[in-house]
């Protein structure tokens, strides 16, 4: 049976306990053991990055963190790191030290990462959770060596795992571009002794992708963090003045015969729950008789560079629900990130300029699959889907593809088709191409252009387009950043996310950093300037007046003990065209007039400021917070219908008490109040406590709870202020607001020894007040039970 290897560890995870949790070890500073075979050392600020690959017929190496078998004595040694944040090319402030070996199935490390002042930073929390608290190394391979996309494998001192992908052009203006999303299956542990910590790790030939060559090269980087001064170091120098970081890695040379064969995973899962939702004729709850599923997910390499996968009934569900999200004044969608497996893993290819791919978009699929990997040159991917989203109703078929070709030495072109069709109803699909260039090494440009075609069955479609470009500078000191988009109103991502169209954008941002000593108070500073300019589509093209503005500037500070903040100030302003607003009428629904007519000099000189910073000086508490005030618009459906005066303020705070539990506690707040007369048009609160304790590496209890209140009053005219309406054939109604407080609670027992091997037993329970936090006459208004089984074999 599925759950028998699964109930025999978990019983040994619970009586284990806080096994894993001893920070001492017999030894004070552990040496790697001598052999008869010389290691060769490697020195990374010596510019001694070509290391040939040192082969062994299998190891006996236990992953235990203590780095005390033999057979690491005749493994190549990194040595020599150099720092690169704060301070660049300097030598790291501690001494970092790190074994290769590699045989026919594995690669395996060895990390001894000394700290001279016994301030390490670990914590027994989750896979990928710890990148922002505790001290880590993470091994980057190349295993393409194309200098655009590499596995990262990372540890922190009590061996917990994280793992992602290195893609350049993945990220965002802040952080390397790691997508955290995929977990792969390798092994690792840790240990925290008096001098520093100590790791060991073996990573599968099958856990990764790479050429069918009879013999190939790997990019390799290694990495470490400081967390309680911020300090990074690298083994190969790194510098801010090259726009690819993948480039200045070094390399592992001669590997050959290396052959991750033929596997096969399958993963079973069985997924029960059990809903309730308030009883319209009384109180409390009404159950259904609950609900199981089986579903199975299936991973078939068919060759060292190329998966493919299939699910059928696959269970899609979140152990945890979407953080709430203030909602009181938004001009445009809310994005709410990715959190399903399947859609994770493998489907980095998709990521471009403009979001034309967005998983979130397949709702409730019935099956689906995707083929995934690199070609020569060449990477490829496909996804298809049935999204069973309209109960009773035919079922989209979604079908996704994706090429991406190398070009030169780290830049790229490619090329996107998606399709949505409801047979019989309607369809939209997309076709575009994109491309990524770096020129001089610091210079990146982006270009994307797509087309659209959507439209109901048995009529002709509506075609779209939509032209994006960007560049960017890459420097330790002077960056900037350029951008223009152009799309039209009929464009339409039915699979992506795109927050708005018929417009024309273009954007500059320009910042300067200087830099301190190492030890200094201030490490870095810096001023930035930012002009956003926005058009209708038509009025760009012929000439127009632009219908947004938006100038500010800011200055940001690093100083020491890892504490940062920045301040930004900014000038909006707002001309639209009057033909937006017909249909809207102020005054009562029998004598109204538009209130375009009246205060659209409101809408320009809008000001704002805003101040955020963080502190990450102490051992038990990490920091965060931010205060904003700004004057404007009131939103309804995209247009400024109103103008006040917003606060704004949130505060987080993570807890460590100890190194197996975490506690993060925090809050937002939002007021807008109308600059007519001061009255308040929306307020919103919503704090959250999560607690998390971690029994060992694999086990685990977490609970949440979280209030959310939102109050939006109604639309009213910014000059008389007169209740607004909108008024169409059928008649006119009052743009009113709305009232709602409410508060969750959720609580999960979760047991993951690996990636695809899981026990989730969870409760939720929502509940429904009277108003903001009075705890009167509290309804529970729905709640789940819910128990999920997986195991994941591999052959």
């Amino acid at each position: 049976m599925i759950t028998s290897p699964l109930i025999l560890a978990l019983a040994v995870q619970i009586s284990s306990g806080l096994g894993d949790l001893d920070p001492e070890v017999a030894f004070s500073d552990p040496a790697y053991p001598s052999g008869v075979v010389e290691a060769t050392e490697y020195n990374g600020s010596a510019r001694e990055l070509v290391v040939p690959a040192r082969k062994s017929g299998g190891p006996d190496i236990a992953i235990d963190g203590r780095l005390d078998e033999s057979a690491w004595a005749g493994a190549a040694v990194l040595t020599g790191f150099s720092q690169y944040e704060p301070v660049e090319g300097i030598a790291a402030s501690e001494e970092t030290t790190v074994r290769m070996l590699v045989t026919d199935d594995a690669l395996y490390f060895a990390i001894r990462a000394k700290d001279s002042s016994g301030g390490v930073r670990a914590t027994l929390t989750q896979r990928d959770g710890y990148r922002r608290s505790d001290d880590y190394v993470r091994v980057i391979l190349d295993t393409f060596n194309d200098k655009r996309r590499a596995y990262v494998f990372m540890v922190n001192p009590f061996g917990v795992q994280g793992d992602g992908l290195w893609v350049e052009g993945g990220g965002g203006r802040f952080g390397d571009p790691i997508d955290w999303s995929p977990d792969f299956l390798w092994e690792s542990s840790g240990r925290v002794d008096a001098s520093g910590y100590s790791a060991e790790m073996k990573i599968p030939l099958k856990s990764l992708r790479f050429p069918e060559s009879e013999v190939q090269d790997w990019g390799i980087q290694i990495q470490r963090t400081i967390r309680r001064t911020g300090y990074e170091s690298s083994w190969a120098p790194i510098t801010q003045e090259r726009a690819n970081k993948l480039e200045q890695a070094g390399l592992i040379t001669g590997l050959h015969e290396l052959d991750a064969g033929l596997f096969l995973e399958i993963n079973p899962t069985v997924v029960g729950s059990r809903t309730g939702e308030r009883n319209p004729s009384g109180n409390g709850l009404l159950h259904d008789a609950g609900q199981g599923e089986v579903g199975m997910n299936l991973t078939y390499g068919l060759t060292s560079n190329l998966t493919l996968d299939g699910t059928y009934n696959p269970d899609f569900s979140q152990i945890e629900a979407d953080a709430g999200q203030i909602a009181v004044n938004e001009r445009f969608a809310l994005f709410l990130p990715e959190q399903r497996p399947f859609f994770l893993e493998g489907t980095d290819v998709f990521r471009m300029p403009k979001q034309l791919v967005y998983t979130r978009s397949i709702v409730n699929p019935v099956g689906a699959a995707k083929v995934a990997g690199k070609i020569g040159g060449l990477q490829v991917a496909y996804l298809g889907a049935v999204d069973d989203v309209n109960a009773g109703a035919s079922n989209p078929i979604v079908n996704l593809m994706r090429v991406r070709g190398d070009v030169g030495r780290s830049s790229t072109i490619g090329a996107v088709y998606t399709d949505r069709t409801e047979p019989g109803v309607d369809f939209n699909r997309v076709f575009g191409a994109d491309a990524r260039f770096i020129l001089g090494g610091r210079y990146t440009i982006q270009m994307l252009a797509a087309g659209s075609a959507d439209g109901a069955a048995g009529t002709e479609a509506k075609w779209g387009s939509m032209l994006s470009i960007s560049a960017r500078r890459s420097s330790r000191h002077l960056s900037m950043n350029v951008s223009f988009e152009d799309s039209s109103d009929e464009f339409r991502a039915g699979s992506g996310f795109v927050r708005r169209v018929g417009v024309t954008q273009m954007d500059a941002r320009v910042g300067y950093t200087f830099r301190g000593k190492r030890g200094s108070l201030v490490e870095s500073w810096g001023p930035s300037f930012q002009a956003d300019i926005t058009w209708l589509r038509e009025n760009f093209w012929t000439g127009g007046a632009p219908q947004e503005t938006e100038f500010g500037g800011g200055l940001s500070a690093s100083f020491r003990g890892n504490i940062g903040g920045f301040l930004n100030f900014r000038r909006r302003g707002f001309n639209l065209d009057p033909v937006l607003y017909e249909g809207f009428f102020a005054g009562s629904s029998e004598n109204a007039v538009a209130p375009v007519s009246r205060g659209r000099e409101l809408y320009s000189g809008l000001h704002s400021v805003s101040l955020r910073s963080w502190i990450s000086s102490f051992e038990r508490v990490r920091i965060s917070m931010g205060a904003g005030w700004n004057q404007t618009p009131i939103f309804s459906r995209g247009l400024p219908l109103d103008v006040g005066e917003q606060w704004s303020g949130d505060l987080g705070l993570t807890l460590y008490p100890t190194g197996a539990i975490q506690a993060g506690i925090g809050a937002r707040h939002v007021t807008i109040v109308r600059s007519l007369d001061g009255s308040t048009y929306s307020q919103a609160t919503i704090p959250r406590l999560q607690v998390r304790y971690q029994v060992s590496r694999a086990m685990y209890v977490r609970g949440i709870g979280e209030y959310s209140s939102q109050r939006r009053g109604g639309l009213l005219d910014p000059v008389t202020g007169e209740q607004i309406y909108q008024c169409s054939v059928e008649g006119c109604s009052a743009r009113v607001g709305s009232d709602r407080h409410d508060f969750r609670l959720e609580g999960l027992l979760g047991f993951e020894p690996s990636p695809g091997t899981v026990v989730f037993f969870g409760y939720t329970r929502q509940f429904r007040d009277t108003s903001a936090f009075s705890f009167d006459e509290v309804q529970a208004v729905r709640d789940g039970l819910f128990l999920k089984l997986s195991y994941r074999f591999r052959r």
